[in-house]
């Protein structure tokens, strides 16, 4: 069979297939995967009530997004598969974000005293705060 066969023939289609640190994975998937998990990301974090906390918002997309990204690149998913895969992955994000603000809000707190140049808010202001982000507004 000749090189040109395959792009001869009508209706055949090749999908385009990209190889990152020497794994081959489908452009497509990989660009609809990686997209549903960023706007699901998004979505939560302006939709949700209170504070936002950019910098642990960003390292939970983060790890979202390379998550969907093994996924798709180990598995070989089709488009569909990888829009589930991305939308999946970033709503886990949402949950990883409420169970550290539920059970680590220490470890948050810690976090927010080292950002360099985030004024000093009060204790008892900070109290009142995680009252009324409790009770949902």
């Amino acid at each position: 069979m000749k090189e040109g066969a395959i792009s001869a023939a009508p209706g055949v289609t090749v999908p385009v297939v990209w190889s990152f640190l020497g794994y081959h994975f489908p452009a497509g998937s990989m660009l609809v995967g990686l997209l549903a998990c960023f706007m699901v990301r998004l979505f939560i974090t302006l939709d949700a009530p209170g504070p936002k906390r950019w910098l642990l918002d960003g390292i939970v997309t983060g790890v979202a997004l390379l998550v969907t990204a093994v996924w798709i690149a180990e598995q070989q998913v089709d488009l569909f598969a990888a829009l589930g895969t991305g939308g999946m992955a970033g709503a886990l994000g949402a949950g990883i974000i409420s169970f550290f603000k539920r059970r680590g809000q220490s470890a948050i707190d810690a976090l927010d005293a080292v950002i360099p140049g985030k004024p000093a808010i009060p204790p008892e202001m900070t109290a009142t705060l995680r009252e009324i982000d409790k009770h949902g507004g």
